[in-house]
C-alpha cells in the first residue's frame, strides 16, 4: 500500500462532502473537519462508536449522561 501525500488525497477526494463543526470544551474552541469519502459503512462506524462509548462509561473513563 502506497502512502499518499496530502496533495494526492486532496485531489482524489475533492468532490466528496465535507462537514465542519466547532465544539467548545472547557472554554476552548475546537474545529473538527469531517471528510466523507464513502469507504466505510456508517452502520459499522456507529456500532463501533457506541460500543466504545458504552465500555468507557462502564469503566468510568468518560463522564456518563446525567438524567435531569
Amino acid at each position: 500500500m502506497k502512502n499518499k501525500t496530502m496533495q494526492e488525497m486532496n485531489e482524489q477526494y475533492r468532490n466528496c462532502p465535507v462537514q465542519v463543526n466547532v465544539y467548545e470544551v472547557n472554554g476552548r474552541k475546537y474545529q473538527v473537519t469531517s471528510h466523507f469519502i464513502g469507504e466505510r459503512d456508517i452502520n459499522d462506524v456507529m456500532y463501533e462508536y457506541a460500543l466504545s462509548r458504552a465500555m468507557n462509561e462502564m469503566l468510568q473513563r468518560v463522564p456518563s449522561a446525567q438524567a435531569q
